[in-house]
């Protein structure tokens, strides 16, 4: 018997209609549902009334459209109601509180059974099919096998379909269950919408109870929020076998894969990138065209208050964006965290990381072909990806950039420590060196020294020296008011820890004979214990890392930098002289940097050497001021930042639309 053959019609009036479903949602409160129809003309629409405890507490119009509700030819469907009522609004609330009525007239509509009479105790139920445009199953009272439960759908809180669960399984016949007739199939007309989330209750209408598995959700195809997650870690928690969870991997690895590819192709803007490589062959200079796009390659994101090589990287990174290249960075080794992450953003950098790039490899691989140069910052990245970069970007130009030689530190290591083990390391790390520098289009270094040992190493390649932008800090505070002799370094680096302790071991007891009142300062990141123990030696104090090394600078009479062994060109070098703090040190600290003549004045070898020039400068407001001017001067010319641009166009050897 169809809704509209059930329905009620009340003698003297001209309508039909039933209260359908009233149900409570803890946390939301109650749904009243149900329709009503004008007989007389079915196309009017009611207006309906909400009434708990006797006050009427709400209203809405019956013009929702169901489909079981459609009399073909004459009703079209458009008579059902469905609201929901707070729970504040009605407190303390049972189903028998509500009452709807029809406006103006204020004419009770009638409840359907199950709300009216006995509602069966239990209950079996299942949902076998679950569909945007379908849901089947069956339920069955187990107090009452003869009845026929109704099945009650609510789409986002509001009733959608109801009907009858008494359609034939033979499956449920073959398995005791009486006659088999607890079945429902309910088509969603229309289906569930694409572009929003749905929450779906299926519920035994006659009790309000929830079926197995209810609510179900259906996230938004196009957006991936709570509901969708929920919805994926629901499934993934469901399932009981090895078989199943292999299947699952699978799939899940073959749509990160996916995914992985879209985001790829969506950041290295593939068309407009060929578009460009298409006018360069043509060797059309067209206005707009994209710009060319360079990927920096690291150990680890650049922190310039670390280490020399990140203030190199981040320069060269600034001087390639002001050349107008589309600069980005990976790091190979250690993910870079949220801070990392928003400085260089901050920069207008891209910073490509994990879930979309989690290893170097997964970004060449999905941004294939759509680097104009990768820029490899140490060797030991270069050997490990120059060989996939020529396989996913054979276009592009790779550039090698050496931080420093780590065969020559290493040798020179191994004999300022008898160390000959050190020696095998260094011949394994020349090979390694001199291969990537081979296969290379161009190998960037920092030091003439190292440039001048490469190319004799290997003549074929093209070697640039390129140094790194400092700017001129602010002037430091008068000598009378500055105090101590700072050694400023990265302590997680071998040369450094030999430094210190032959600047508090060797220099120091010289230093204090001459000068008593001088104290040493250990300033800098990575200290290991034996660095900090070294605070209970008179005249040592240990400052550990300084957030603010400009203003440090600022209030220090000088800097010392006693490195016995290393390579590359030392940064806490050239900071100090481009704060107008002068700087005792070794040959080796300042190898590479074709000093004047004033500035070499400072530079001597030996343990005996250091203590009296620093001793005698320390005193010698005249001379300290000349050698920071010095100093200044030399940051100015050499590491302008034009000079940086310069040097970093020719060894980049592109052509670039001007």
């Amino acid at each position: 018997m169809s809704v509209s053959e059930k329905s009620a019609v009340i003698a003297a009036s001209a309508f039909a209609g039933f209260v359908d479903v009233i149900s409570h949602t803890p946390g939301k409160g109650w749904t009243v549902a149900g329709w009503a129809r004008n007989l007389a003309d079915p196309s009017l629409r009611y207006k309906v009334g909400i009434v708990c405890h006797g006050n009427q507490i709400a209203d809405t119009m019956a013009d929702r459209f169901r489909e079981d509700l459609i009399i073909p030819g004459s009703a079209d469907g458009h008579h059902a109601f469905s609201i929901l009522i707070p729970d504040d609004a009605v407190p303390a609330a049972t189903i028998s509180s509500f009452n709807v009525l029809l406006l103006p007239d204020r004419l009770p509509l009638p409840f359907v059974e199950h709300l009216a009479g006995t509602i069966p105790a239990t209950m079996r139920a299942s949902i076998d099919i679950v569909g945007r445009d379908r849901i089947a199953g069956w339920l069955r009272s187990d107090t009452h096998p003869d009845m026929r439960l109704s099945v009650a759908i609510m789409v986002d809180d509001a009733l959608q379909h109801r009907m009858l669960a008494n359609q034939f399984r033979p499956d449920l016949r073959d398995n005791g269950l009486s006659d088999g007739r607890y079945g429902f199939d309910i088509m969603l007309s229309p289906p569930l919408s694409l572009d929003s989330d749905h929450v779906v209750s299926v519920l035994c209408a006659e009790t309000n109870t929830p079926l197995p598995g209810s609510p179900l959700y259906f996230p938004a195809s196009r957006r991936f929020n709570e509901t969708f997650r929920q919805h994926v870690r629901q499934t993934l928690q469901g399932i009981a076998t090895a078989r199943q969870r292999e299947a699952a991997l699978e799939f899940l690895a073959d749509q990160t894969h996916q995914l992985r590819g879209q985001q790829g192709r969506e950041d290295s803007r593939k068309a407009a990138t060929e578009h460009h490589r298409l006018a360069q062959r043509r060797k059309e200079a067209e206005p707009g065209v994209t710009a060319l796009r360079i990927l920096f390659v690291d150990d680890r994101a650049p922190d310039p208050t670390r280490d020399a090589g990140s203030s190199a990287i981040l320069s060269h990174m600034q001087a390639a964006q002001a050349l107008d290249y589309e600069v980005s960075f990976i790091a190979s080794v250690m993910e870079p965290g949220v801070a990392a992450i928003r400085e260089l953003e901050k920069q207008d950098f891209s910073c490509w990381h994990a879930p979309a790039y989690p290893t170097v490899e997964s970004l060449l691989r999905t941004q294939t072909n759509s680097f104009d140069a990768i820029y490899f910052h140490r060797l030991s990245n270069a050997g490990r990806y120059l060989d996939l970069a020529r396989l996913y970007m054979p276009g592009a130009r790779l550039i090698s950039s050496v931080a420093d030689l780590a065969w020559l530190r290493l040798e020179r290591q191994a004999i300022a420590e008898n160390r000959p083990e050190l020696r095998t390391a260094s011949g394994q790390e020349k090979v390694r060196e001199h291969m990537a520098t081979w296969a290379s289009h161009s190998v960037i270094t920092h030091s003439p020294v190292e440039a001048d040992l490469l190319a004799a190493a290997v003549p074929t390649a093209s070697i640039h020296v390129v140094p790194w932008h400092l700017s001129l800090k602010e002037p430091p505070l008068p000598f009378e008011r500055r105090n101590g002799v700072a050694f400023i370094a990265h302590y997680g680096h071998a040369p450094n820890i030999d430094a210190a302790k032959w600047l508090v071991g060797d220099i120091l007891p010289l230093l204090r004979e001459k000068a008593p009142d001088i104290e040493i300062l250990l300033v800098g990141s990575a200290m290991p214990d034996l660095i900090i123990q070294m605070g209970e030696i008179p005249g040592v104090r240990v400052l550990g890392h300084v957030a603010d090394l400009d203003s440090f600078l600022r209030s220090v009479r000088l800097t010392i930098a006693p490195l016995r062994f290393g390579a590359g060109i030392k940064s806490k070098v050239l900071e100090s002289w481009s704060a107008g703090i002068p700087c005792i040190a070794t040959p080796i600290a300042t190898e590479g940097m074709n000093l004047p003549q004033e500035l070499l004045s400072s530079v001597t070898s030996s343990a005996a050497g250091l203590a009296q020039l620093t001793a005698g400068l320390y005193h010698d407001p005249e001379k300290a001021a000349s050698l920071a001017k010095a100093g200044r001067e030399y940051i100015r010319i050499r590491h302008s930042a034009e000079r940086v641009r310069s040097a970093l166009d020719r060894s980049l050897g592109l052509m670039r639309a001007t």
